[in-house]
């Protein structure tokens, strides 16, 4: 009996992404299978009966987005979009799977393939990214439903028991549910079974228990296979006043000899035991051919997605008719457009000693309340990283007009969360916490730099100069740590107008993720080159005749400015260099570089680890060891970092360097 949800063709559809899935996987002789086989019918039910995705125009903004949390399972994802009509698909990329080039790569990833709206793979990101998308939905609905619904899709994520056990889960699952994010449905294919064995060896969690106490919706469904009650459970979700998890449970390697084992997760299948599935799945279909009634059963898919591309089109046209500005931000919105002005930084009177704490924050405030789409994301933290909008409160799941959005200390979720808000298009994010917790960001920092997603993240006290907190909150190889991530740009600025160079190039950059150091000390403001931040380093001093170079970053320029006078009252005159952001120094031309650097022998003066510097000077200071607690200046004495050890350790450097270039000549 067939209905709504349901046809003559469905369970042919199904097994013809089960057997698309494990036929690549097999052909690569490499792939998880289990998934494939197990949640095909949660796929189906969703894509076919649900998912609102027109496949001839992946970039339509009212569209539903998808997130394979379980990346593992991305054969599951290309068959299923195969099935369905993306365009950007061929079966010749399902039969490339897995391959150096391919579009169907290990793990999903956005950049290879359209309609994977999120690169996925370590598990538990894809959920928190899940949130960022629903949030920024939620957000843009706000600021544009005003006089007609333009924003209004639905986010959909599909979870495993890996997902569950990974803590940035329970961080992003609680920000959703505390923001009541009802437009967010997640699929958990519970199977029991992980790549070592049963879940229940490590984990006993009660699922229910956890997303009732979390504040979401939660629904069961016992029998995964059951493709018309998924797709019930999928429509009571959607009037849901919270977020909804819908628990399928399924078996791994459904139709297979290894059903309901960890033997089927990570391994591919043999020839024999691929006959034996089909066999099991009546399927006498060969590999890598689609049955015409198979692709027939998505008609439906491909025109929800029509309908849903015209709706949309007839809504865009109505507010502009009604509002015209209105209509403008959203378009420009669309395009990943945001506003930026120096005319709004006229009347802004830099003081002679500040923390870039403060000056960033301050800078930033006019940037947030001619962006209202642009969001803070606050890990406990704002009142010390000073990264909040001031004139805002905080979202709240029944007030979404604010742009600050508390995570709470949940620094791995605020960094995944951002980048799924990014992801969505329309909205931006930027996240703040200490120097010292970049640690608990760099997973999603780094997922966001493969994903080419321009989150940024502001870390205060970015030195020893923390001081009393002592070692665990002194960063020493955090700042090398961030600058060795692909595809990503550090920032560390030590004055006003750096701090507007590293907003214009937030505002500018769409492709990589940026992350801004500042100090919570205060020192001593050099005028600095606004224009010149965009290339990473300029020269900031110069004294006639040099002989030496000079680099500093942050804080530590105002120091090296102070070394160099000393320097030059003993006749050795040098050119201090501002490095705002090493990587985008290094992408500059050789000519550029040269006129920088010239060829003269060149120091590095950073409160930090000495790393990275090796590359680019002759003598680097910094500390190389795990700091102490104590007042700032007694941890920079101890340390010998101040302006005196500095300017004698440099003299003693350079008059045996002049010396060894005489014995050389000799």
């Amino acid at each position: 009996m067939w209905s709504k949800y349901t046809s003559k063709y469905t369970q042919l559809a199904v097994n013809t992404i089960r057997m698309l899935g494990v036929d690549a996987i097999s052909r690569a002789q490499s792939g998880h299978p289990g998934i494939v086989l197990g949640a095909a019918p949660i796929m189906y039910a969703l894509f076919r009966n649900h998912l609102v995705y027109n496949p001839e125009n992946p970039g339509f903004f009212n569209r539903d987005h998808f997130v394979l949390s379980a990346g593992h399972g991305s054969a599951l994802l290309y068959a299923t979009m195969l099935l369905a009509g993306y365009e950007d698909i061929t079966i010749e990329d399902l039969m490339n799977f897995r391959q150096l080039g391919s579009k169907t790569a290990g793990h999903p990833e956005n950049i290879l393939l359209k309609g994977v709206e999120v690169s996925t793979g370590p598990l538990g990101q894809g959920v928190a990214m899940a949130v960022g998308l629903a949030i920024a939905e939620k957000k843009l609905a706000n600021e544009f439903n005003k006089s007609i619904k333009v924003i209004d899709h639905y986010t959909y994520c599909l979870f495993g028991d890996g997902c569950l056990e990974e803590g940035i889960f329970y961080e992003a699952i609680n920000v959703a549910g505390n923001l009541g994010l009802n437009k967010l449905i997640m699929l958990y294919d519970s199977n029991r079974v992980q790549l070592d064995g049963r879940v229940s060896d490590s984990t006993r969690i009660k699922v229910r228990k956890l997303f009732k106490s979390a504040r979401w919706n939660y629904i069961k469904v016992r029998n995964a296979n059951n493709v018309a009650a998924i797709s019930r459970a999928i429509e009571l979700a959607k009037h849901s006043l919270k977020p909804t998890v819908i628990e399928c449970q399924s078996t791994i390697g459904y139709g297979s000899r290894h059903a309901d084992s960890n033997k089927c997760h990570g391994a591919p299948f043999t020839e024999e035991e691929v006959k034996e599935i089909r066999k099991n799945l009546k399927y006498n279909i060969p590999p890598f051919v689609i049955h015409e009634n198979a692709k027939k059963d998505f008609e439906l898919f491909k025109k929800r997605g029509k309908l849903a591309q015209q709706k949309f089109n007839r809504s865009i046209n109505v507010l502009e008719a009604k509002n015209l500005a209105l209509y403008q931000q959203l378009l420009s919105l669309t395009r990943n457009e945001f506003n930026f002005s120096l005319d709004w930084y006229a009347n802004y009177q830099q003081k002679q000693k500040e923390a870039t704490r403060n000056i960033f924050g301050e800078a930033l405030q006019l940037y947030l309340e001619n962006n209202p789409t642009f969001l803070t994301m606050i890990a406990d933290l704002s009142s010390s990283t000073k990264i909040k909008h001031k004139k805002s409160l905080g979202i709240t799941k029944n007030y979404f007009e604010p742009q600050n959005i508390n995570i709470g200390v949940r620094e791995f979720a605020m960094e995944a969360i951002g980048n799924g808000i990014c992801a969505h298009g329309g909205c931006r994010a930027i996240g703040s916490t200490f120097l010292s917790f970049s640690d608990y960001c760099k997973p999603a920092t780094r997922l966001g730099a493969i994903s080419h997603l321009p989150m940024c993240t502001v870390y205060s006290h970015d030195s020893i100069t923390v001081g009393e907190d002592g070692p665990t909150h002194q960063p020493i190889e955090q700042l090398q740590m961030l600058r060795s991530i692909p595809n990503h740009y550090l920032f560390r600025p030590a004055n006003f107008n750096e701090c507007l160079g590293v907003l214009y190039m937030i505002n500018k950059i769409k492709d990589r993720p940026i992350s801004v150091a500042t100090s919570r000390a205060a020192f001593n403001q050099a005028h600095g080159s606004f224009t010149n931040t965009a290339n990473g380093g300029y020269v900031i001093k110069e004294y006639e005749n040099p002989v030496i170079n000079i680099i500093a970053t942050g804080s530590e320029v105002a120091l090296a400015i102070a070394v160099a006078e000393r320097l030059s009252k003993k006749n050795i005159k040098s050119v201090v260099i501002s490095m705002p952001c090493l990587e985008l120094f290094y992408e500059q031309s050789k000519s550029y570089k040269e006129s920088i650097l010239g060829n003269r022998p060149t120091v590095s003066i950073e409160y930090g680890s000495t790393t990275c510097w090796h590359k680019i000077a002759d003598l680097t200071i910094g500390i190389d060891t795990f700091g102490m607690s104590g007042k700032p200046t007694a941890v920079v004495d101890h340390f010998k970092l101040n302006e005196t050890s500095i300017s004698d350790k440099i003299i003693k450097w350079y008059l045996n360097l002049k010396k060894t270039t005489k014995t050389k000549r000799r």
